[in-house]
């Protein structure tokens, strides 16, 4: 059976008729909207407001919406101030802890400075006392050129034991005091070397000659044989030509009460905050603790 054969067949087929009263069904069952009323109550003419609320709330949704972004914006400028802030002092912080630093050393370097002054004030005060005692040394000798003049002329003998006695005591009294005085001087030129290589004390006397005026500093008045050194040139001065014991390390700015330098005439002490101990070594010994030397009494009811 082909395609024509089929459309034959359909083509003669009787038409179907529709079920009665399906018209009538259909129109029942269409439901056909009213008309709108055309009339308006007199109320809703009385509250125009209720034609522009959703226009005013859309408006003031807009409104809160320009309020939040702005408010939003405004949070936002001052947090990226406060970062750039923080990012600007982060990089200025090395240079702040620099200069932390540097305020520091300069405040110690100022304490240092002071205790120098006092130092140096104290230098002249005893510059000054061996200047009193040189004209008292003077005095004595025409004391006794005039004592010997009277006991000349007296035809007297002289007592020269007793006379030579004094004399002698007093020479050597005005060299411990010019002992004491170049100590001094050599604490000083010991610390002003220091402030200038790292607060460490120098390893030799010869190293610091530029802190040192002229190498006599470095020879005991009471040191008959050493004198001719006294006016070497720091050329040809050594460090076996002093009369001082020096026994300095480094590091000995940290320890204030360690002997640094010795003279074995006169029995002075240079300690390492730069002064000087005049001891009587009949109640005062040497005592070596940690690699350094101390002064202690040797009966502790003693006094240095």
């Amino acid at each position: 059976m082909n395609d024509t054969a089929i459309e034959n067949i359909l083509f003669h087929a009787p038409v179907p008729q529709p079920p009665p009263e399906l018209l009538k069904r259909l129109q029942a069952g269409i439901a056909v909207p009213r008309a709108k009323s055309e009339t308006k109550a007199i109320g809703d003419w009385q509250h125009p407001l209720r034609r522009w609320f959703p226009a005013l709330a859309f408006s003031l949704v807009l409104l809160s919406c320009a309020i939040v972004i702005a408010v939003q914006g405004t949070w936002s400028a001052g947090l990226k101030r406060r970062n750039e802030t923080l990012r600007a002092a982060a990089a200025i912080l090395p240079q702040l802890h620099e200069q932390h630093t540097a305020f520091e050393k300069a405040q110690a370097q100022q304490e240092e400075l002071a205790q120098l002054r006092k130092d140096n004030e104290e230098m002249h005060q005893l510059r000054a006392e061996v200047a009193r005692l040189q004209s008292f040394t003077a005095q004595i000798q025409r004391l006794q050129d005039e004592n010997q003049r009277l006991t000349t002329s007296l035809n007297v003998a002289p007592a020269p034991n007793q006379s030579a006695k004094f004399f002698d005591e007093a020479e050597r009294r005005n060299e411990r005091i010019l002992c004491v005085n170049n100590l001094k001087q050599l604490g000083l030129a010991m610390r002003v070397w220091a402030g200038d290589n790292g607060d460490k004390y120098p390893t030799s006397l010869v190293v610091m000659s530029n802190e040192l005026s002229t190498a006599k500093i470095l020879i005991c008045p009471g040191d008959k044989a050493r004198q001719p050194y006294a006016t070497l040139s720091w050329n040809e001065f050594q460090d076996n030509m002093t009369s001082y014991d020096y026994r300095a390390q480094p590091n000995d700015e940290r320890y204030p009460e360690c002997i640094t330098a010795k003279c074995p005439i006169h029995n002075n002490y240079l300690l390492g905050d730069g002064s000087v101990q005049e001891i009587n070594p009949e109640k005062v010994h040497e005592v070596k603790r940690d690699g350094r030397w101390y002064l202690e009494p040797i009966n502790p009811n003693s006094t240095p």
